[in-house]
């Protein structure tokens, strides 16, 4: 299993992974990095709302080899 580090940004923080995580093959990362996302606008939603929060995928070279983001919006409609 090769190891792959993920970081995290938005507009308003960045954040390096230092200790990575195994992964065996593309859909592996490529779903770990959705999952993470997803973990991190779910501990606070309205944090990431209306900004993208991305993830950038480093592999043990550190070379860039996947990036992924998730959007978060609300609108609220004007009551009848």
């Amino acid at each position: 299993m090769a190891r792959y580090f993920f970081d995290l940004h938005n507009s308003k923080f960045s954040s390096r992974d230092t200790r990575g995580q195994e992964c065996v093959g593309p859909d592996a990362v490529s779903e770990y990095a959705l999952r993470l996302l997803c973990d991190v606008a779910r501990e606070r939603p309205l944090e990431h709302m209306h900004s993208r929060l991305g993830a950038t995928v480093r592999d043990e070279s550190d070379d860039v080899v996947l990036t992924a983001t998730v959007s978060m919006s609300t609108t609220w409609l004007d009551a009848a």
